[in-house]
């Protein structure tokens, strides 16, 4: 009788093996919860998390079997930031030796300011492009609301990685609450799977790389 129902049960249990091996290693998703990335990601977006990129970790519990690859400026990562066990996704502006200096929305890498452009979107936000290396990617702004900056010039650490929300007053980042570990980044986004965000067109809802 234990024999038949194991049998019975034997295709979920592969399936489940399966699925744990393939997030684990392979690729995962996550939703995204707040608009600090607007206008790269949404609320009601569910993320693409390239696995291979730098190394296993469990999902779930957030937890890195193994190391390899290094995040780059301009990557949007997913890890685990040093106040929280909750997963977070934020994009890389300094690695690790990088001299970082914010003055309002001006942001200097090594003391070379980051280009950008902003103009009103006409929906109450203002909204444009920053470069970082040879990298482009939007930014958002909501009028009224502080910049947080920091007035002096700080030194990435060996292991550390300093992030960015796109949506730059309003966002929990490295402005407030320090460096990224680099043993507490799970993986790299590279595209919405799946939007059920009404802020997206149909077309722009499924398979939609992020940059």
């Amino acid at each position: 009788m234990k024999h038949h129902r194991l049998r019975g049960i034997r295709p979920f249990l592969l399936f489940f093996v399966f699925l744990l091996a393939f997030r684990t290693g392979i690729a995962d998703w996550s939703p995204i919860p707040s608009g600090s990335m607007e206008p790269t990601l949404f609320p009601g977006d569910v993320v693409w998390i390239d696995k291979m990129a730098f190394g296993p970790s469990i999902p779930i519990l957030n937890r890195k079997l193994a190391s390899w690859g290094h995040p780059q400026r301009g990557d949007i990562i997913t890890f685990v930031p040093p106040h929280t066990d909750q997963l977070y996704v934020k994009r890389v502006i300094g690695v690790p030796g990088d001299r970082i200096r914010m003055e309002g929305m001006d942001i200097y890498v090594n003391g070379a300011r980051l280009a950008r452009q902003l103009a009103p979107a006409g929906d109450g936000y203002l909204r444009g492009t920053e470069r970082i290396d040879d990298r482009t990617h939007g930014i958002q702004l909501t009028p009224g609301l502080p910049v947080p900056w920091i007035g002096r010039t700080i030194r990435v650490p060996e292991g550390k990685y300093f992030v960015l929300g796109d949506h730059r007053n309003n966002s929990a980042d490295s402005r407030f609450w320090g460096f990224v570990d680099e043993e507490k980044i799970m993986g790299r986004v590279t595209a919405v799977a799946l939007s059920v965000s009404p802020r997206r067109p149909l077309l722009s809802r499924i398979a939609v790389p992020v940059h």
